[in-house]
């Protein structure tokens, strides 16, 4: 995006356009230029720059945002369901500060090859989120969930996590059952009273993670890096699965050494 010439929208134009073809290509989004309540639903941003520092109520369902930048901002009650974000970046790197999603619809979100380093997601909906290649280094997951409600007895965690960089991360008190991390950073990350029973952590950095009260019911880590895993702090590990290399980690934690025979 470096050396990108963006060129300045109006309120007027920004209309016709989401009335015709809904296709944006090098547009600025200033400030000046309210989004607030509007039905952006299945627009094209190509290479756009945003700079609101707030959005509220917009709808953004089914659109595609490819190369584009966001300016640290609030984003509050939107929705961005079934949105495909692609080489896009929501963190400022001179202000080293993301992005807030506050009370935010984000089910089905696609993101690949992504920025949203110490962004926060507050009270989000996250259900089904596929990120492939992403950076959500720092980021707070505050309240936010992974869940479906199916029926009164019927609930659903859905997520999958492909070669992202979710080091010093705030996990903790999430529900992430059966969800998916495949080759992941997560160091130093926060899973206190996270729930990741029945979940996939394959091949993943985990290297001093908190994990007070975490339940590990049944969760596969093989292949990962678990130094400083004391399975004495978890609220439940029955039946988890690890690696042959991994063992001697696991017990040194308890205070049992191994001897090579």
């Amino acid at each position: 995006m470096e050396g990108t010439t963006h060129r300045p929208i109006s309120r007027e134009e920004l209309l016709v356009r989401l009335a015709g073809d809904r296709v944006f290509s090098g547009v600025l989004f200033h400030a000046d230029v309210a989004l607030d309540e509007l039905d952006l639903t299945e627009g094209r941003f190509e290479r756009c720059h945003f700079q609101a520092p707030t959005i509220r109520g917009a709808d953004f369902s089914g659109a595609a945002f490819s190369d584009c930048t966001f300016e640290p901002m609030r984003l509050a009650s939107c929705k961005l369901v079934k949105t495909r974000l692609a080489s896009c970046s929501a963190f400022d790197a001179g202000k080293r500060k993301g992005c807030t999603f506050a009370f935010c619809d984000i089910h089905a979100a696609e993101v690949i090859k992504c920025n949203f380093a110490t962004s926060t997601f507050e009270r989000c909906d996250l259900y089904d989120v596929n990120a492939v290649d992403s950076s959500f280094r720092g980021v707070s997951f505050r309240q936010s969930t992974f869940t479906r409600t199916i029926s009164r007895r019927s609930v659903l965690t859905k997520a999958s996590f492909d070669g992202c960089n979710i080091s010093f991360a705030d996990l903790s008190g999430l529900f992430l059952q059966n969800c998916e991390f495949r080759s992941c950073k997560l160091s130093e990350a926060s899973f206190i009273d996270t729930d990741l029973s029945h979940a996939t952590m394959l091949a993943c950095t985990l290297d001093r993670a908190e994990w007070d009260r975490a339940k590990l019911r049944q969760a596969d880590l093989r292949g990962s890096n678990l130094a400083g895993l004391n399975l004495a702090v978890l609220a439940d590990h029955a039946g988890l699965r690890i690696s042959d290399s991994e063992q001697s980690e696991i017990l040194k934690q308890l205070g049992v050494d191994v001897c090579v025979s």
